[in-house]
C-alpha cells in the first residue's frame, strides 16, 4: 500500500487527496452518537485496485463504519467520476493506531 503522504508515484497519493476531498464532508452526517469523525488517512494501492479510508470517532467508531459502509455505492459513484482507467474500490476501516500507540505508552509506563 502506498500512504497518502507516500514517497513512491505521485498518483496514488494524488488520488488518495481526491478521495479524502469526497468523503470528507460525508462525515458531517454521520449520527450524533459517533462524536467528532475524521479520516485519518488514505491509502491507495499500488494497482489502485483498492483505496482504504482509515476513520476515527471520538464515542462510537463502529456505528460511524457503519454509516459509511451503507454510503459506500453512492461514495463508490462519485469516486467513479474521477477521469481514470482504474477506479478503485472504497474500503473503510477504524484506525487503531492512536488506540495501540496507547497501549504501548501505558506498558512503558509500567515499566517505570
Amino acid at each position: 500500500m502506498i500512504r497518502e503522504n507516500g514517497d513512491m508515484s505521485k498518483r496514488p497519493p494524488m488520488l488518495a487527496s481526491v478521495i479524502r476531498e469526497i468523503i470528507a464532508p460525508v462525515l458531517r452526517e454521520c449520527p450524533s452518537e459517533c462524536g467528532v469523525v475524521s479520516i485519518t488517512d488514505v491509502e491507495v494501492s499500488a494497482d489502485f485496485a483498492h483505496a482504504t479510508v482509515y476513520i476515527t470517532a471520538l464515542k462510537q467508531p463502529e456505528l460511524a463504519l457503519t454509516f459509511l459502509d451503507k454510503r459506500r455505492s453512492k461514495l463508490q459513484k462519485q469516486v467513479g467520476a474521477i477521469p481514470r482507467a482504474k477506479v478503485p474500490k472504497l474500503r473503510f476501516r477504524i484506525d487503531d493506531k492512536t488506540e495501540q500507540a496507547n497501549k504501548i505508552e501505558e506498558l512503558l509506563d509500567g515499566m517505570n
